[in-house]
């Protein structure tokens, strides 16, 4: 275990990309869950859009009440081979038998079809938390270095952003496997079983590659238990509040947007399963290349403006070009791939910019707290709290608003553009009340080393921070 190596220096290439692969890890399963969840629960299972939208509410509420708790017990983990790869490692095989669950319908009877759905929701999102949590954490205490942050940020993002372009193949995978059963339901079974397979070789090498590159809980280090203090002291960083903010309002807003595709692109503009892949996989790659535009966006402007370019734009082109430009009809599928291109930058941003900012308000919490304490998993799961609970409750809105369409094709229109494209343009002017820049962050590194040899540290001279 490496204890002793320079925390400013810069990664090995090979280590950013071992953990960039938690972002395909962690967000497969939601992603495919994100897009087909609502759609499966309804159309395949027959479950009501409510209900669905209801259970999925209830599973995101679930994670996020268990991510503080989490964070807490990594904070707090004695293990000789760290505080975080230890519940990855412990987590892995579980999450894939579980997000393969997720999406088998076993046709059991409408009250034991719930009973199952919801158990199996439940069991899924405390997974993702363990699973997420511990691998958020664990990057944040890889580096000190600002730059290096928004590097391991966009590595995960890389792979985070990968099981946007894996899903499009989805509707086509479920339509093949779907012959090979005499229950074609088994089809979406199969499916996930194709995309777990590289995910638990992907956990491999994640757990091997950044053994090394996290600090381990030594006997000296203070138990920090969870409880409701923690969390009301983290409302102090404005750091925090601001990203607790534009995350969650963000969330709310995406949620909506990945579920409400594929009715838009079905129900609206009539397409095939075979357009409906070309447009999920053009707006995938798209935000896989726009990561890296995302990067120099951080490097170059900083990341407050680099959310509000990304941001800012796809807002713009989902309230023009959908809102106003494209009209029902497979003809438009030019000018829909047009538009899913521009889009990228925005859904690229939309976790990576967060994923580097989080780290930074991890050391402002440093810095306040008058014992030197790193709660990074604390931290994390306070903000992964309030990104899920928004996600849970954009699940529900989104579940009552397709009820409510009644099958309505521009209600689908209306509720893409103008209602997420409208709540996207909002956290543009939320997140410019963010306090860290590159220079703000060298002064807090600065104070918490000072500290460390023995200096006194007059917190007035951070007072914008905390």
């Amino acid at each position: 275990m490496q204890t002793t190596r320079d925390l400013n220096a810069k990664l090995p290439l090979k280590v950013k990309f071992g953990y960039g692969t938690s972002g395909f890890c962690s967000f497969i399963t939601w992603t495919v869950f994100s897009y087909y969840g609502l759609y499966f629960m309804n159309e395949v299972v027959g479950l009501s859009a409510a209900f669905a939208g209801a259970l999925i509410s209830l599973g995101t509420l679930w994670d996020a009440i268990t991510d503080p708790i989490v964070g807490s017990i990594s904070d707090n983990l004695k293990n000789p081979k760290g505080r975080r790869r230890p519940l990855i490692k412990m987590i892995a095989f579980p999450f894939i038998v579980i997000s393969v669950l997720l999406f088998t319908n076993f046709g059991l009877g409408e009250t034991a079809t719930k009973i199952y759905f919801f158990a199996v929701i439940i069991l899924y999102y405390l997974a993702q938390t363990v699973l997420d949590i511990s691998a958020s954490s664990l990057g944040s205490e890889m580096t000190n270095n600002y730059d290096e942050r928004a590097s391991l940020a966009t590595w995960k993002n890389y792979f985070g952003l990968l099981p946007t372009v894996a899903v499009s193949a989805c509707l086509i995978l479920v339509d093949f496997w779907s012959t090979k059963f005499s229950n074609p339901d088994f089809g979406w079974t199969m499916t996930v079983v194709c995309y777990m397979i590289p995910t638990l070789i992907l956990l491999v090498i994640l757990y091997k590659s950044t053994e090394g590159y996290e600090r381990p809980r030594s006997d000296s280090d203070e138990v920090v238990k969870y409880s409701v203090k923690n969390v009301v002291n983290l409302f102090k960083n404005k750091g925090t509040r601001v990203v607790m903010l534009i995350f969650g309002i963000a969330i709310f807003a995406n949620t909506i947007n990945y579920s409400v595709q594929v009715y838009y692109y079905t129900e609206y503009m009539g397409m095939t399963s075979d357009q409906v892949a070309l447009a999920t996989f053009v707006f995938g790659i798209a935000s896989v290349f726009c990561a890296y535009l995302v990067e120099k966006l951080m490097i170059k402007l900083d990341k407050k403006m680099s959310w509000v370019v990304a941001i800012g734009l796809e807002a713009l082109v989902l309230i023009v070009a959908i809102g106003f430009f494209i009209k029902a009809g497979s003809n438009s599928m030019t000018a829909l791939v047009v538009t899913m291109l521009l889009m990228g930058l925005g859904n690229a941003a939309v976790y990576q910019v967060p994923w580097a900012m989080i780290p930074d308000c991890v050391d402002v919490d440093q810095l306040a707290d008058p014992h030197g304490r790193r709660n990074d998993g604390i931290v994390f799961g306070a903000v992964a709290f309030v990104q899920k609970a928004c996600g849970a409750l954009g699940a529900l809105v989104l579940g009552i608003l397709i009820d409510m369409a009644a099958g309505d094709p521009n209600a689908y229109k209306y509720i893409f553009a103008f209602l997420v494209g409208g709540i996207y343009l909002l956290t543009c002017f939320i997140v410019k009340a963010y306090p860290i820049n590159k220079k703000r962050h060298d002064d807090v590194i600065e104070a918490i080393e000072a500290r460390a040899a023995g200096q006194t540290i007059d917190m007035a001279d951070f007072k914008d921070l905390v």
